[in-house]
């Protein structure tokens, strides 16, 4: 089944690109009736999301198949959560939304990883707490270092998730509600890939949620061991 299902993820891209390129193209002539713009633009869209749907689905089955080895180096996750934070600041604004960052350490701390798909991994996780969180809400970025783990924690005081959902909020495709994923553009495989991601590092995540009240998802990671060599710089 995961073979099945990386075969035909990377099968359906080319039909995926050749429907897009010829909607665009389409949209792009003088003078098209409302009626055949409107029902284009729709099409348009469609195709978006299967493209973004089939994408994920193919690196989500490669990575979970060892296709995609990770390669591991020091990676600094002060700079990762203060890059985030920068980076989704705007997104933050335009729901009007408090982004707040908090470095609970004296000291960089290093992982060893891919500083890609772990930014990939806390960027879903941030964006998500945004998307169901309420206008004037907070989302908060946290480090923290336990004996020899690093803590990654995203807090909202956001919509929440009820308590029979919370054992399926990683599998695929899993929706807590019907709608959501849909209204805020997702595949429905983020979460999964996350914990992809996660355990890939030899890492774990949990989930504490209540409705209305908010969630927090913590993510714990193994700490490189200190050495002399690693500078505090950001490897890049």
């Amino acid at each position: 089944i995961q073979q099945f299902t990386a075969d035909a993820a990377h099968e359906l891209r080319t039909p995926l690109a050749v429907a897009r390129i010829a909607v665009e193209s389409t949209l792009d002539a003088a003078i098209i009736a409302p009626e055949t713009r409107n029902n284009l633009e729709i099409a348009q869209r469609q195709v978006r999301h299967l493209t973004c749907l089939a994408e994920d689905l193919l690196w989500l089955s490669r990575l979970e198949a060892k296709q995609l080895p990770v390669q591991f180096q020091p990676c600094c996750l002060n700079d990762l959560v203060s890059d985030l934070e920068e980076e989704l600041a705007p997104l933050a604004m335009a729901h009007s939304i408090d982004l707040r960052l908090e470095i609970l350490v004296k000291q960089p701390i290093y992982v060893m990883g891919d500083s890609d798909r772990l930014y990939r991994a806390i960027a879903n996780l941030i964006n998500n707490a945004i998307q169901y969180t309420s206008p004037n809400g907070v989302v908060t970025i946290r480090l923290e270092s336990l004996e020899r783990n690093a803590i990654v924690t995203i807090e909202d005081n956001g919509i929440g998730i009820d308590a029979a959902d919370l054992p399926h909020i990683f599998d695929r495709f899993y929706r807590v509600q019907a709608d959501r994923s849909r209204n805020t553009g997702g595949t429905g495989l983020g979460l999964a890939i996350v914990r992809a991601i996660v355990q890939a590092h030899h890492g774990s995540i949990q989930v504490d949620s209540q409705l209305d009240l908010g969630s927090t998802f913590t993510v714990n990671l193994p700490i490189k061991p200190t050495s002399s060599k690693i500078s505090s710089h950001r490897i890049v």
